[in-house]
């Protein structure tokens, strides 16, 4: 039986569905990292891990991945696909000069994964704690005890809110269904955000490494 509605194609190369992608930028808070936008938009369309990597540039091998740094991706390229604007981009993604800077697997705070959020602020070697919910953050996956590195490859982009290495979930359940009205208490958006436009007037205080606090 011929089927009752057209079943969109979609050419992984070029990332154009005809009728184009769910994706709204009022899921986002400030300073969400680029893997924490990718998941959003990965669940929102259901695309895979190595489709999503193929945003990062034509060049880029899916399972080996590239940093997440602004120099090695392609911004124009994700900000035509995202429609996001560019300094929304430019903050989700390390600068060239923090390399050897950040932490080299993927860190969360159990209460944002849970609400669907991860900050660029927590790769940084000179964080410690959420600034929302104060909860020191984590590396290890609670039921493998493995990390995950933080590269943009098909492994961790095409997790979304689970451990790359056995499929765990980071949080107690996946976030809640987005919505233009955030799930993240008022307050908590509020320290969140003040506490990335404090980090970004101090280049993310990278003078000063305090990885053992």
């Amino acid at each position: 039986m011929a089927p009752r509605f057209p079943i969109l194609s979609l050419d992984e190369r070029r990332l154009t569905p005809a009728l184009g992608f769910i994706f709204d930028a009022r899921w986002l808070l400030p300073g969400e990292s680029i893997v924490s936008i990718l998941w959003k938009f990965a669940r929102a369309n259901g695309l895979p891990g190595h489709a999503l990597v193929r945003l990062m540039g034509a060049d880029i091998e899916p399972y080996e991945g590239v940093e997440p740094m602004r120099d090695a991706v392609d911004v124009k390229h994700l900000r035509r696909t995202l429609l996001l604007p560019g300094k929304v981009l430019h903050a989700s993604l390390l600068d060239a000069g923090q390399r050897g800077r950040h932490h080299p697997a993927f860190r969360y705070c159990r209460q944002c994964v849970l609400l669907g959020h991860h900050s660029v602020t927590y790769q940084m070697f000179s964080e410690n704690r959420c600034p929302a919910h104060q909860r020191k953050l984590e590396t290890q996956c609670h039921r493998c005890g493995r990390e995950t590195p933080y590269i943009l490859n098909a492994s961790l982009v095409g997790s979304p809110y689970r451990c790359a290495q056995c499929g765990e979930l980071y949080a107690t359940q996946s976030p809640p269904a987005f919505a233009a009205k955030p799930a993240m208490r008022k307050e908590h958006r509020i320290a969140i955000a003040r506490h990335f436009h404090n980090r970004m007037a101090g280049s993310f205080c990278l003078g000063k490494d305090e990885r053992n606090l």
